[in-house]
């Protein structure tokens, strides 16, 4: 009964203090408009230079939040995002109530911080912010040791994994693909659990084949230490001229304990399998490197040049030497080497008026992966018009060889057919054996009678029903016209994302032309604009390659296009500027690229 009775005492006092601390906020905040005050202070107030501190405010009589923008001091660094702690206490019987906002600073430079007095809305009201100092010194032995840990321990981890990518040549020719390899490099004795993802290239003036599974090795020395390692094959593929950068990036996670605040949280003394670890995203990068993407030479290039870059052997053949008027024949030409098979457009063959020549097929053999090395047969169907012997036309193949960096003409033997005549149709007899025979149709219908007594629905005559009327005539019919409609929604399909794939080009060369404006690369400017107006002037015309075209030729195709002389005598008037600043015969004038970009976007958008 009395411990009952004490239980019953205690908790009627706890609910006094709570009815009674709740009474003097509530009365508290009545009146808190008029009792606001504010502090503000660094905690520490004196810190070494690698070190950072707490720029702390506290408001007391108010927890609602307040509106104001902290002044901005040179060297001195504040982050915007605060941490909010609210307080509610009793003391003496006087109930009190904190806001604090602690923001984190750091000094960029050694010396004496002020910073002011400022303004704070609370409920509508300004209040002032008292000013705060702070004092930042030199750093100490014991900074300068955690910084030279820190970076050793960097250097660590750029040792535990990085990538590497290797080029046959620090330069490469526009158009030229060359196969390069990419290597990702993990220490054995790194926790790592898995490969995020594939290299990621980084620079937008070079394509890349798709990377398939890795070729991975083991116990692999570098740095005196053992590694593993992650390679991909590709094909790199140069767009723009001029010297560009190219670099790569993945990610990988590995295992890490969870003391993050330890002296020791560098995951090479972290040991993940002793109580509870945690894992972790690194991102891994390759070093950074420059290469030229040089021009392809203008003088001595052959007409029949298309875009082929590499060092290739051609063959060709036909199917049949003999054939009769009418009868397709199918010429095959095969290239086969090194070189940028992915963009390398059909040959063209010297047409006449005695065969139909028809689209070419393309069939490829080689290394999928790299699309570098292997065999392109392009498939001709021709169809003979006259009879007698024959030659039929040889393809017309050029290509740049980067090696000896000149240009290489091939020539096939031509092949020659003999086309027969065949058997000529007599018209005139197969209409007079069409209409004997209907004239003794007619005559066995006439003396053809049916009777009462034989069986089966009565007949007025013995003619056949037509076709027309047949349902499995119609079925037949629907089959090769569904396969007429899905063949012209794909070739509708692709033609679509072969267009959306050269907006999407236009695209970056306009971004790459904006940024060599913004960095006033005037060089890299005209490279670009250049490049530009080769495109938007070869795709207009329907130019296989149209990055190849000199001066001249886009002049001549601008006049054969019927443009008007204004935009003519423009674009010739750029084109003889780029020569004089790409061949530095104008080197005493600073060209205005802002004027040169306004310029530049008016003249592209009238090309068509």
């Amino acid at each position: 009964m009395k411990l009952f009775v004490k239980k019953q005492a205690s908790s009627f006092s706890t609910k006094i203090i709570l009815l009674t601390l709740f009474l003097g906020v509530q009365s508290f905040t009545l009146g808190q408009s008029s009792q606001i005050k504010i502090e503000s202070s660094f905690e520490p107030a004196a810190i070494t230079l690698s070190n950072s501190t707490i720029y702390k405010v506290v408001i007391e009589g108010s927890q609602n939040p307040p509106k104001g923008s902290i002044p901005k001091v040179p060297g001195l660094n504040i982050s915007n995002n605060p941490q909010t702690f609210r307080k509610v206490s009793l003391v003496n019987g006087v109930t009190s109530i904190k806001l604090e906002l602690s923001f984190s600073a750091r000094a960029s430079r050694q010396g004496s911080f002020k910073i002011p007095s400022w303004q704070l809305t609370i409920d509508g009201k300004s209040h002032s912010v008292p000013a705060a100092n702070l004092e930042v010194l030199a750093p100490s032995q014991q900074d300068l040791l955690r910084k030279q840990q820190k970076q050793k321990a960097d250097e660590d981890l750029k040792q535990a994994a990085f990538i590497e990518f290797s080029m046959p040549r620090e330069y490469l020719f526009q158009g030229e693909t060359m196969v390069s390899e990419i290597s990702l490099f993990l220490w054995d004795r790194m926790p790592f659990t898995r490969i995020e993802n594939a290299p990621i290239k980084v620079g937008d003036s070079f394509s890349l084949t798709a990377l398939g599974q890795p070729k991975e090795k083991r116990n692999i020395i570098k740095f005196n230490k053992s590694y593993s390692s992650y390679s991909w094959t590709v094909g790199i593929t140069a767009a723009i001229s001029g010297k560009h950068v190219l670099s790569f990036h993945s990610n990988v996670r590995i295992r890490t304990n969870n003391q993050k605040n330890s002296a020791f949280n560098s995951p090479f003394f972290n040991d993940p399998f002793f109580g509870f670890g945690r894992e972790e995203s690194i991102k891994v990068s390759s070093q950074v490197r420059e290469i030229e993407i040089r021009p392809l030479p203008t003088s001595g290039r052959p007409p029949s040049f298309s875009g082929a870059i590499g060092t290739f052997n051609t063959s060709s053949s036909i199917d049949s030497e003999k054939v009769s008027l009418g009868d397709p024949i199918r010429l095959t030409f095969s290239i086969s080497g090194n070189g940028n098979f992915s963009a390398m457009p059909a040959p063209t063959l010297t047409k006449n008026t005695d065969f139909k020549f028809g689209p070419p097929a393309f069939f490829f053999s080689g290394n999928e992966q790299t699309k570098f090395t292997g065999t392109q047969r392009f498939e001709y169907i021709i169809t003979p018009l006259k009879p007698g012997l024959l030659k039929l036309p040889s393809p017309n193949f050029a290509f740049f060889d980067p090696i000896k960096e000149e240009y290489i003409t091939l020539s096939n033997l031509e092949h020659t057919i003999r086309v027969d005549p065949g058997d000529k149709w007599n018209e005139p007899v197969q209409r007079f054996e069409e209409q004997a025979e209907g004239v003794q149709s007619e005559a066995a219908q006439s003396t053809l009678f049916q009777t009462e007594s034989e069986p089966g629905p009565w007949r007025k005559d013995f003619l056949r029903a037509s076709i027309s009327h047949s349902f499995l005539f119609w079925v037949v019919q629907t089959i090769p016209f569904s396969a007429l409609c899905l063949f012209i929604f794909l070739g509708f399909k692709k033609r679509t994302h072969g267009i959306e794939s050269l907006k999407q080009k236009e695209s970056r060369m306009l971004k790459e032309l904006k940024k060599c404006h913004g960095f006033n690369d005037a060089k890299g400017f005209f490279r670009t604009y250049r490049a530009l107006i080769q495109f938007k002037i070869g795709y207009y015309s329907d130019h296989p390659n149209p990055f190849s075209l000199s001066s001249e030729e886009l002049i001549q195709i601008l006049r054969e296009s019927n443009e008007s002389p204004e935009l003519i005598a423009m674009i010739n008037s750029l084109l003889q500027k780029f020569d004089d600043f790409e061949f530095a015969r104008n080197e005493e004038s600073t060209p205005n690229l802002r004027e040169e970009y306004k310029k530049a976007l008016s003249i592209l958008k009238r090309i068509k």
